[in-house]
C-alpha cells in the first residue's frame, strides 16, 4: 500500500465532516428532505408521545408556528411557499436576526406539549429515540439549537458510510489502493447524499446499515467465521429496528450466505448465525419483530401491503414497466445528483448532461469488462445488491399504484442504500478503459458538491455581496450557525478541499 494514502484517508474522513457541517450550517430550518416529519417524530417521542404510533395529531405547536412563520407549513395538497418555486427567498432583515427569529425562540415550553396534525415519520423508533437524546440533552436550549445539533450528530453516520465506502473499495479491488479511494471519494463528494446526509432523515441510518451489510457479505466471502456472522447479525437488527423496508437486506444476504455455507460446508457456521440472530432479535428487536410477525399472520409484509380494495386492478407489470423506464431517465437520475428547496430546484442543466456522459462512458466500460470477463472479487454481490434494491423499490411502486391509483414518486435519494455499489460500477467502468481517467473523476465530483452547495445557497440567499450573503444565511439559526462561525466552516471547506485535491493528485500522479 502507498504510504501516502492512510495520511490521506485520515484528511478524506476529515473533509467529509467539515463539509456536512458547512451544509448543515448554511441550509435553513425545514428544508432538507421531509426534515420537519422527521424532527416531529423526535420531538414527539421526545415530548411524552405513546407508543405505537399512527396517524394522529403529533406536530407539536412550537414546531408549527416556526413552519408556518419561514414558510414550510404544508397545506391539504402536501404544497408549500417553496414547493416548486425556485425563485421564492424568505423576507430577510439587514441584522443577523431574522423577522420571527425571536418569537420562534422565545415560544414557551407550553407549546412543546401541544399537538396538531399528523406530520410525523410513521417509521419504527431507533433513530428517533436516539436524536431524543440529543434533543434532550439542549432542552431548555431554543427550537434551532435543537434541530442544528441534531443535524450536526448524524453527520458521524455519513463520514461512517464513507468509511465502509473505502473498505468495500478495498475489497472490491485489492491491489489497487487508489480505486478503493476513488470509490470513497466518489460517494463523500456526491452532492445529493451530501445534502441528504447534513439534515435530520431516518435515512442516513439506514443508508449507513444496508451499506454495512453490504460490507460484512463481502468479508464472509473471504472469512466465513463467526465474527463476521456476529457482525451482520448485529447489523441486520439494528436495521430491521430503524425501517421497515430493511426486509429489502434478506434479499442479499440470504442468497449469500446460502451459497457461501453450501460452498464451504459450513453448515454448523449456519446454525450458530441463526442462533445469535435470534437471541439478538429477543434482547433488542421484540417491538419489530411482534409486529412484522402479527403483519405476516394476516397474510401482509411491511413495506408491501397490499390493500383488499384495489384502486387499479387492471394495472399490469408491463405498464409498470413502461413508466418505471421512462420516470427513471427523466427524473430519478437527474434527481440522483441533487433535488432540493422542496423539490423546486435542480442542478444546471450542463451539469446533469456531463453526468449522463460520464455514465454513458462508464456503461460502455462495463459491457468491455463483461465481455473480457475479468471480474473483480465479489463484483456479483456489488451487482446483485444495485439489483435487487432496484427491483424492491419497483415491486413497491407497482403495489402502491394499484393501491391507491398513482405512483409514489420515486427519487433518486431512495437509491442510496446502495450508492456505494453504484459507485463502485462507475469505478470500474471507467477504469476498464482508461485508470488515468479515475484521477479527472475525483476532480470532478470535489468540484461536483462545490456547484451544488453554490446552487443551494445562491437560491435561498444574496450572494451578489459577501456580506450581505453572510448575514441573510445567518438568519434563523442558532449562535453556531452565524455570522463568523459560518465564514470559518465555508473557509475549511474551501482550503481542506484544495489541499486535498493536491494531495491526491500527487499520489495518483506516483502510481505506477
Amino acid at each position: 500500500m502507498n504510504k501516502a494514502v492512510p495520511k490521506l484517508l485520515k484528511l478524506l474522513f476529515l473533509i467529509i465532516l467539515i463539509k456536512g457541517i458547512a451544509w448543515s450550517l448554511f441550509i435553513p430550518l425545514w428544508h432538507f428532505p421531509d426534515e420537519q416529519a422527521h424532527f416531529g417524530h423526535v420531538a414527539y417521542l421526545a415530548e411524552g408521545g405513546q407508543l405505537p404510533m399512527g396517524r394522529t395529531n403529533d406536530l407539536t405547536q412550537e414546531i408549527a408556528i416556526s413552519e408556518q412563520r419561514l414558510g414550510t407549513y404544508r397545506n391539504k395538497y402536501g404544497n408549500n411557499d417553496f414547493t416548486y418555486r425556485p425563485e421564492h427567498r424568505l423576507e430577510y432583515t439587514g441584522n443577523y436576526l431574522g423577522k420571527y427569529e425571536l418569537e420562534i425562540k422565545n415560544l414557551p415550553l407550553s407549546t412543546r406539549k401541544e399537538f396538531k396534525d399528523p406530520e410525523s415519520a410513521y417509521y419504527p423508533h431507533f433513530f428517533y429515540r436516539v436524536s431524543g437524546l440529543i434533543y434532550k440533552l439542549f432542552y431548555f436550549s431554543d427550537l434551532f439549537v435543537r434541530v442544528f445539533t441534531v443535524r450536526l450528530f448524524w453527520l458521524l453516520a455519513h463520514v461512517l458510510l464513507v468509511y465502509l465506502a473505502y473498505k468495500i473499495g478495498r475489497l472490491v479491488f485489492p491491489k489497487s489502493n487508489l480505486s478503493a479511494l476513488s470509490v470513497a471519494v466518489l460517494t463523500g463528494f456526491q452532492p445529493m447524499l451530501t445534502f441528504v446526509s447534513s439534515g435530520i432523515t431516518g435515512d442516513n441510518l439506514h443508508n449507513l446499515l444496508f451499506t454495512a451489510v453490504i460490507y460484512f457479505c463481502l468479508k464472509l466471502r473471504l472469512q466465513l467465521n463467526r465474527r463476521n456472522l456476529l457482525g451482520l447479525a448485529v447489523v441486520l437488527i439494528l436495521g430491521f429496528m430503524n425501517k421497515q423496508q430493511f426486509l429489502i437486506a434478506l434479499a442479499v444476504v440470504l442468497p449469500t450466505l446460502l451459497w457461501l455455507f453450501i460452498k464451504q460446508r459450513q453448515f454448523k457456521l449456519m446454525g450458530w448465525f441463526g442462533l445469535a440472530f435470534l437471541i439478538l432479535a429477543l434482547i433488542f428487536g421484540r417491538e419489530y419483530f411482534s409486529d412484522l410477525w402479527s403483519s405476516i399472520k394476516i397474510g401482509q409484509i411491511p413495506y408491501f401491503e397490499q390493500r383488499t380494495n384495489l384502486v387499479r386492478p387492471d394495472y399490469t407489470l408491463w405498464q409498470h414497466l413502461v413508466y418505471t423506464a421512462n420516470h427513471t431517465f427523466r427524473e430519478v437520475l437527474p434527481w440522483y445528483w441533487g433535488v432540493f428547496r422542496w423539490l423546486s430546484l435542480v442542478l444546471p442543466r450542463w451539469v446533469n448532461q456531463v453526468m449522463m456522459r460520464i455514465l454513458l462512458v462508464a456503461g460502455i466500460g462495463l459491457i468491455v469488462k463483461l465481455f473480457r470477463r475479468r471480474f473483480e472479487p465479489g463484483l456479483g454481490i456489488i451487482v446483485w445488491s444495485a439489483v435487487v434494491y432496484f427491483l424492491a423499490l419497483f415491486a413497491w411502486d407497482f403495489q402502491q399504484v394499484r393501491n391507491a391509483g398513482f405512483p409514489f414518486g420515486i427519487q433518486g435519494r431512495y437509491y442510496f442504500p446502495v450508492i456505494v455499489p453504484h459507485m463502485v460500477l462507475l469505478v470500474i467502468g471507467i477504469k476498464t478503459l482508461w485508470s488515468k481517467l479515475l484521477l479527472p473523476l475525483n476532480f470532478w465530483f470535489i468540484a461536483l458538491n462545490w456547484i451544488a452547495f453554490y446552487t443551494v445557497v445562491s437560491s435561498y440567499y444574496d450572494t451578489s455581496s459577501f456580506k450581505t450573503f453572510i448575514i441573510q444565511a445567518s438568519q434563523y439559526k442558532p449562535f453556531f450557525a452565524k455570522s463568523w462561525w459560518l465564514v470559518v466552516a465555508l473557509g475549511l471547506y474551501f482550503i481542506f478541499s484544495l489541499i486535498f485535491s493536491f494531495k491526491l493528485f500527487k499520489i495518483f500522479r506516483h502510481e505506477k
